[in-house]
C-alpha cells in the first residue's frame, strides 16, 4: 500500500525540477505549470485585492499598496533572482492623455451622434471629466513594474503585460465613482494572478528567449502606462516576438453566457496576417496543455485593453480575456461588485495553464 501511495507523489513533482533542466515536451511543461495550483491563484487574487482595498485607482492609497504587494510577492516567487525586478517610474504626459480623450471623442462621437442629444452630452462630459482627472494626477508617477529574465538569445524578447490599477465608472453617466470601492477582482487582479503564476514557473528553468512580465500602471486613465512602456520598448532595439496582454480572465458563467457555456474565452487581435499567424501559434501551444478552456481568435481591433498601445508602436499584440461578446456582465465590470467571490476559480486556473502553455511554449520552441 505504501508503494502505491508514493509513486503518484513522485510523478507529481515538476519534471524540470526533477531533471534540473527546462521542459522539452508539452507533457513536462504541463507538469511544471501545475505546480501553481488553483489555490495559489485564488490566494493571489484575494490577498492582492485585500492589500490594496478599497481601491487601486491612481492617486488612492491602495494604489501604492498594490505596487508594494507586487514587488514583495515577485521577490518571493523568484527567490534565486533569476530575473531582474525593477520599477519604471516616469512622470505622466498629461497633455498626451488629454489629447487621447479628445481624439476618441472626435472620431467616435462628433458627427456620429446628434450634437446636443443626451448621448452626445454624456460623452462630452465624460471626455472633459477624464481630461480633468488626468490633470489632477499630474504629480503622481506612472510606475510600471517589470520582471525581466534573460534567455539564451537575449536579443529576442516576448513581453507579457497585465495592468494592476483599477477604476469604477457610473454606468449611467460614465463618470468615475471615486468614493466607491473598486476591488477589481476580475479587472484585473485575475490577469495579475496569472502573470504571477508565470513568473513562479519561469523562474525554475532557462528559456531560449528573454521574457518581460510587465505590470502596467495608469490603464484606467488613458491606457497611459502601456503607452509609455510601448515607446520605451521600441527604443531598446530588441526584437520583440510579440506582446501577450492579460485582461479579465476570471469572469465565466453559463448563467450569463448567451451560449450557456463555460470555458469559452477569447483572444483579441487585429485583422492582420502576421499577427494572425503569431496568435495561431500561441493557441497551438496553449491547446497542448489544456482543453478545459478555449480561446477563440477574434480579429476585431479590440481597444478595451492595453494591446492597442503596442500596435501604435508597430508590435504584434493580442489580449487573452473573457468572452466580451457572449459573457460580458456589466454588473461586475468596473464596479464595487467585482469581488473575488464572483470569479470562476476553475476557469481562472485553466486559463493560467493555457496562457502558460502559449507563453512558455513560445519561449522554449516546443514542438512535441
Amino acid at each position: 500500500m505504501f508503494r502505491k501511495l508514493i509513486i503518484p507523489a513522485i510523478f507529481s513533482l515538476s519534471f524540470s525540477a526533477f531533471a534540473g533542466r527546462a521542459p522539452s515536451t508539452y507533457f513536462q511543461l504541463k507538469s511544471d505549470l501545475q505546480q501553481v495550483s488553483n489555490k495559489n491563484l485564488v490566494e493571489w487574487v484575494n490577498t492582492f485585492v485585500k492589500a490594496s482595498a478599497p481601491s487601486r485607482m491612481v492617486g488612492m492609497p491602495g494604489h501604492e499598496k498594490a505596487r508594494n504587494y507586487l514587488l514583495e510577492t515577485i521577490e518571493k516567487l523568484d527567490p534565486k533572482k533569476t530575473g531582474k525586478l525593477s520599477m519604471n517610474s516616469v512622470s505622466p504626459e498629461v497633455d498626451t492623455v488629454k489629447k487621447f480623450y479628445q481624439k476618441d471623442f472626435d472620431e467616435k462621437v462628433e458627427g456620429k451622434i446628434p450634437k446636443g442629444s443626451p448621448d452626445y452630452m454624456k460623452w462630452q462630459k465624460f471626455t472633459a471629466y477624464m481630461q480633468n482627472l488626468a490633470n489632477s494626477q499630474k504629480n503622481n508617477q506612472v510606475e510600471n513594474i517589470v520582471w525581466e529574465k534573460p534567455g539564451i538569445n537575449t536579443h529576442r524578447v516576448l513581453v507579457v503585460t497585465a495592468h494592476y490599477d483599477t477604476i469604477s465608472h457610473d454606468p449611467k453617466t460614465l463618470l468615475v465613482k471615486s468614493n466607491e470601492a473598486m476591488p477589481g477582482a476580475n479587472y484585473n487582479a485575475s490577469g495579475v494572478a496569472v502573470a504571477l503564476g508565470l513568473i513562479k514557473t519561469m523562474a525554475q528553468f532557462d528559456l531560449n528567449y528573454s521574457v518581460q512580465v510587465v505590470f502596467l500602471d495608469w490603464q484606467g486613465i488613458g491606457f497611459h502606462g502601456s503607452e509609455l512602456y510601448a515607446r520605451e520598448l521600441k527604443k531598446n532595439g530588441k526584437e520583440v516576438l510579440g506582446v501577450v496582454n492579460l485582461e479579465m480572465l476570471g469572469q465565466d458563467s453559463s448563467f450569463f453566457d448567451k451560449t450557456k457555456k463555460t470555458g469559452n474565452m477569447s483572444i483579441y487581435l487585429r485583422d492582420n496576417a502576421d499577427e494572425a499567424r503569431w496568435v495561431s501559434k500561441l493557441l497551438e501551444h496553449g491547446k497542448k496543455i489544456t482543453t478545459k478552456v478555449t480561446f477563440e481568435a477574434k480579429p476585431n481591433g479590440f481597444e478595451n485593453s492595453d494591446n492597442f498601445r503596442f500596435w501604435e508602436q508597430g508590435f504584434m499584440s493580442a489580449t487573452f480575456s473573457q468572452n466580451w461578446e457572449d459573457d460580458f456582465n456589466p454588473k461586475f465590470y468596473q464596479t464595487a461588485q467585482d469581488t473575488p467571490e464572483t470569479l470562476n476559480h476553475e476557469t481562472l486556473w485553466h486559463a493560467y495553464q493555457y496562457v502558460g502553455g502559449a507563453v512558455i511554449g513560445t519561449l522554449l520552441d516546443l514542438t512535441k
